[in-house]
C-alpha cells in the first residue's frame, strides 16, 4: 500500500493502483493483462515511504514508479513462477532484489544474479534482515515441511523444526536492524514468534490454533498509537492482535475478529479513504474492503452530504443496468450458439475453484474446505467404497436410500443461498483398520447461475491418512530406530515413480524428487512414527508400528506389479514389537477408556431427563462426579475411540504373525486378546504379549 493508494495485481496479470475520493475508486494506471501475478512488493529508495513497485508474473519481475512507470525489468531463467520478491537497500553496494521460486532462492544485484541457494523442499515465504555494518543480508526462510532457516551467504547456518507448520511471515516495523525477530502464521492457525540470537535459532507460540482457520497472510495495523498484528484466515476471519512493543515474546490480546465469508488473500494496514488508519483486505473471488473504527464510520455517514450521496447512488444504478444488459446479451449468445445448426462445441467457462485437504484428526476424520468465487447451490459426490460424511451446519446433506446396502455412496449436499465456502468431512467407513489401497473420491460442485455446468473435483484419500504430522528426525542420533519394524524395497523404480506410490500412502504433500529423500511422520492418534528413506533403485521403511509396515509393503507391491517394475521386497520384524507398541499407547487406551465411560453415563443421565433446576439446586439430586460428566457432555460432544484402539491392537498381532516366521494359532490368541483389552485388563495383555514374544523366538 502506497501513500492514500493501493496495488493490486490479479490473476488475469493485471496491476492497477487505486486511490480513494469520495468514498469511491479511481484507477490511478493499470497494465494490460497478462500472465498471472504472483507476488507484488512494495519498496522504498529512500528509506521512508514506498515509492516503488515490483510485480513477478511466472518468471518476469518488472519494476513500477508510483505513476506507472516501468523502470526495471528481469527476465529469469527460473523454472517455476516467483512467488516472493524482496528488495533490500543497503548503503554501501546499493539493493539486492532477491526473487523465491519453488524451492531456488537466488539474490539479483545490478540486474544481474549475484548467488543462488536450492532448499531441500519448497520456500513458503521469506524474510530479509541486514547485519549491523550493512555487509551481509541474512534471510529467515520458511521451508515446507523443514520449518525455518537462517540463509546468509549462499549457506543455511542455522535451523529449526516447527511442527505446526508455518506458512507466513511478518517482521515487526519496531524491530531494531539488527535483530531477527519476525512473527509467523502457521497451517493449523497459529501465531508465533521466531527468534535467532547467537547462533540459535528458537521459535515461541503465541497464539494456539484451536480449531480456527490456516493462517494465510499477515499484516501491520496502526491504531491509537499502537501496534497491531492483523490475521486472515482461510476461513474468512481477519482478526487483530495488539502487539506489546516492548517485549514482542508477549502473548498477543485479541481486540478484534471479523468473518467475510470466504477465504482472505490479502490484508495490510494504512490510510486510503480517510487520514485515519484502515485495514484493507482482500478475499479470494476478488473483493477489496476497507475495515474502519467505528468512531470513523459515524464520521463519514455524517459528513457525507445528500448531494454525494444522491450521485452516488445514481452511479450503482447505471452500473446495475449496464450489467443487466451485459449478463443479457452473454445469455442470448450462449442460447444462440447452442441452438445453432453449426458444427462446434459449447465451451462455458471454467468455475474459480479451489479445494484443500487436511490430515486426519485424532477422530480420523479429513476435513475438505471447497471454496468458489461464486454462489454455490449443490454438490454431489461419489464413491466406490463406503464413507462416513459429514458437512457444514449450513447445508443439508442426504445420501440416497438405495446405496444403504451398497459398497458405494452417492450423496447431495444442497448449500444455503449465497454460499461460497463449505467444508466436508471424509472417512473410510471399513472394518478393517489396515486398508491396502487409497480411496478415489468425486465431487462435482454445481453454482446457482446459468449455465448449469459443474466443476468436477477428484480428491484422493490415503490408505494411512493418520500420518499427517511432520517432525525433525536424525537417524544417527536416535538409536531407538534400531528396535523398529524395517522393509526393504530395491527394483527398477524411480525416485519421482517411488514418491507417486507414497502419495496413495500418506495424506499431504511429500518432499519433492532429489537424488535422496528423507523424511519422518508421525500418527496424529497413536504417536507411533514412519520414516521414509529411499533413492533410484533403492528405498528402506522404518516404523515401530508394525501394520503401518505391512500396509506400505502391501500398496508398493501392488502398484509395482501394475507398473510391471520388479521389486524385491524384505522384512526385519523385531519380536517384541508388538509389545513395545502397546506399551508406548497404553496411556492412550486408558483415557479412551475413561472417555468411554463417560460416554456411557452421559447416556444414562440424559434418559433420566432432569430438570435444570434440579441439577443447579443447593442440594444437588447428582454426585459431584455424575454432576461434571453431564455438564462436560453439554458443553462439548463426547466421544472415544476405545473400539477403534482395541482393533488396532489386534491388528498389530495378526500383522505381526503373518510377517514373522510362526503364523500358526492366530485366531484363538486374537480373540483371547480382544476380550481381554475389551475387559480393560491392560496387565493381561501385556502378559500375553510377552509369552507369545518368547514362544516365537523359542520356535526360531
Amino acid at each position: 500500500m502506497l501513500s492514500l493508494k493501493v496495488v493490486v495485481g490479479d490473476k488475469t496479470g493485471v496491476l492497477q493502483c487505486l486511490t480513494i475520493r469520495d468514498e469511491e475508486p479511481v484507477i490511478q494506471f493499470k497494465t494490460l493483462p497478462g500472465k498471472p501475478i504472483t507476488a507484488v512488493q512494495l519498496t522504498s529508495t529512500n528509506g521512508t515511504q514506498p515509492d516503488k513497485i515490483f510485480a513477478a508474473s511466472g518468471n518476469e519481475v518488472k519494476g513500477y514508479t508510483k505513476k506507472g512507470k516501468v523502470f526495471f525489468s528481469i527476465e529469469t531463467a527460473l523454472s517455476e513462477p516467483v512467488t516472493s520478491i524482496l528488495y533490500v537497500s543497503r548503503c554501501v553496494f546499493g539493493g539486492d532484489l532477491i526473487l523465491c521460486s519453488g524451492r531456488t532462492i537466488t539474490f539479483y544485484r545490478d540486474s544481474k544474479e549475484h548467488q543462488s541457494y536450492v532448499c531441500k523442499d519448497r520456500v513458503l515465504d521469506m524474510a530479509a534482515f541486514i547485519t549491523p555494518n550493512n555487509a551481509k543480508v541474512r534471510l529467515l526462510l520458511l521451508i515446507a515441511h523443514k520449518g525455518a532457516g537462517i540463509l546468509e551467504n549462499g549457506h543455511l547456518v542455522a535451523h529449526i523444526a516447527i511442527s505446526s507448520g508455518p506458512s507466513r511471515l511478518a517482521t515487526p516495523p519496531v524491530a531494531q536492524v539488527a535483530e531477527i525477530k519476525c512473527f509467523y502464521g502457521a497451517a493449523d492457525g497459529s501465531v508465533g514468534i521466531i527468534t535467532y540470537e547467537e547462533t540459535t535459532l528458537s521459535n515461541n507460540c503465541l497464539v494456539e490454533g484451536r480449531g480456527l482457520g490456516s493462517v494465510v497472510c499477515l499484516g501491520w495495523f496502526y491504531s491509537n498509537a499502537n501496534l497491531h498484528l492483523a490475521v486472515g484466515r482461510n476461513d474468512g476471519s481477519v482478526q487483530l492482535y495488539l502487539i506489546d512493543v516492548e517485549n514482542l515474546h508477549l502473548k498477543p490480546r485479541l481486540k478484534f475478529t471479523y468473518f467475510s465469508g470466504e477465504p482472505v488473500t490479502s490484508v495490510v494496514g494504512g490510510c486510503v479513504g480517510t487520514d485515519e488508519g484502515e485495514l484493507l483486505v482482500a478475499t479470494f473471488s476478488g473483493r477489496i474492503f476497507a475495515l474502519r473504527s467505528k468512531f470513523l464510520i459515524a464520521g463519514s455517514v455524517t459528513k457525507a452530504s445528500h448531494e454525494n450521496l444522491a450521485a452516488r447512488r445514481s452511479k450503482l444504478e447505471i452500473e446495475i443496468v449496464r450489467l443487466e444488459k451485459q449478463t443479457a446479451n452473454e445469455r442470448e449468445k450462449y442460447q444462440r450458439n447452442s441452438r445453432s445448426l453449426q458444427a462446434g462445441l459449447s465451451t462455458p467457462p471454467l468455475l474459480d475453484i479451489e479445494h484443500k485437504m487436511s490430515g486426519a484428526t485424532r477422530e480420523g476424520w479429513q476435513e475438505v474446505d471447497i471454496t468458489l468465487a461464486v454462489p454455490l447451490d449443490m454438490l454431489f459426490i461419489y464413491c466406490s467404497k463406503k464413507l462416513k460424511l459429514l458437512t457444514d451446519s449450513a447445508a443439508v446433506l442426504s445420501v440416497c436410500s438405495s446405496q444403504d446396502s451398497a459398497s458405494d455412496l452417492l450423496a447431495t449436499v444442497r448449500c444455503q443461498a449465497g454460499t461460497r465456502r463449505i467444508w466436508l468431512r471424509l472417512r473410510v467407513a471399513s472394518t478393517n483398520s489396515t486398508v491396502l489401497e487409497s480411496t478415489r473420491v468425486l465431487i462435482y460442485a454445481l453454482p446457482t447461475g446459468a449455465p448449469r455446468v459443474a466443476r468436477l473435483l477428484s480428491i484422493k484419500l490415503p490408505a494411512l491418512p493418520y500420518y499427517s504430522q511432520h517432525e525433525e528426525f536424525d537417524e544417527n542420533n536416535d538409536h531407538s530406530i534400531k528396535s523398529w519394524c524395517q522393509l526393504h524395497v530395491t527394483g527398477g523404480f524411480s525416485v519421482a515413480e517411488m514418491t507417486f506410490w507414497l502419495s496413495d500412502i500418506l495424506p499431504g504433500d511429500l518432499p519433492r524428487p532429489a537424488s535422496n529423500v528423507a523424511f519422518l511422520r508421525v500418527h496424529s492418534l497413536l504417536g507411533t512414527k514412519l520414516y521414509c528413506q529411499y533413492q533410484r533403485g533403492s528405498a528402506v521403511f522404518k516404523s515401530n508400528n508394525i501394520s503401518t509396515v505391512s500396509s506400505v509393503r502391501s500398496i508398493i507391491s501392488n502398484c509395482s506389479i501394475d507398473k510391471r517394475i520388479r521389486v524385491e521386497i524384505s522384512c526385519d520384524i523385531p519380536d517384541d514389537c508388538c509389545l513395545k507398541s502397546f506399551k508406548l499407547i497404553e496411556n492412550i487406551i486408558s483415557i479412551a477408556y475413561e472417555k468411554k465411560n463417560q460416554v456411557t453415563l452421559a447416556k444414562a443421565l440424559d434418559l433420566l431427563e432432569l430438570d435444570t433446576k434440579a441439577i443447579n439446586a443447593e442440594k444437588p439430586v447428582l454426585c459431584k462426579e455424575y454432576y461434571t460428566v453431564l455438564k462436560n457432555s453439554e458443553s462439548e460432544i463426547l466421544q472415544s475411540n476405545f473400539d477403534e484402539l482395541i482393533e488396532i491392537v489386534v491388528q498389530w498381532y495378526l500383522d505381526w504373525r503373518s510377517l514373522s516366521v510362526n503364523g500358526n494359532n492366530t485366531v484363538d490368541q486374537s480373540n483371547k486378546l480382544c476380550a481381554l483389552l475389551k475387559d480393560y485388563k491392560l496387565d493381561d495383555v501385556t502378559k500375553v504379549l510377552s509369552e507369545l514374544t518368547e514362544f516365537n523366538h523359542t520356535c526360531e
